[in-house]
């Protein structure tokens, strides 16, 4: 009896576990920069916490590649930030809600952004 109340004990918290793991969704990228060359760095955060969330490193331009977004971050009160940045020159920010992330994406299939970046003190 206590064996099968320990395994029903472990089986309950390991469902609790798996149901509290937001899905992830693949993301197709290409980002590419004129001049190439620029780091590629992306964020997800609330409104309630935008500052604090971490910049995720994707690499280098010219990027393509797929990335893992939890589903629950394209909401209206999330936001999807991406940023490139290049020594010498003004860094380059696009910022999406998540519903608009997700519209864009459904549309065209990836997300493309082709920023021209502007020299610093220019």
């Amino acid at each position: 009896m206590r064996i099968h109340l320990v395994s029903l004990t472990w089986l309950a918290a390991a469902a609790l576990l798996l149901s509290s793991c937001a899905s992830k969704e693949a993301v197709k990228i290409k980002i590419h920069t004129d001049p190439e060359g620029s780091h590629i760095v992306y964020r997800v955060a609330d409104d309630y916490h935008s500052d604090d969330a971490p910049w995720i490193y994707l690499g280098v331009t010219p990027y393509q590649g797929v990335t893992q977004i939890s589903s629950s971050s394209f909401g209206k009160a999330d936001t999807i930030s991406f940023k490139v940045m290049r020594h010498g020159y003004l860094d380059q920010v696009k910022k999406w809600t998540g519903e608009q992330f997700q519209e864009e994406y459904k549309r065209e299939g990836m997300m493309f952004w082709a920023p021209r970046l502007v020299k610093s003190g220019q």
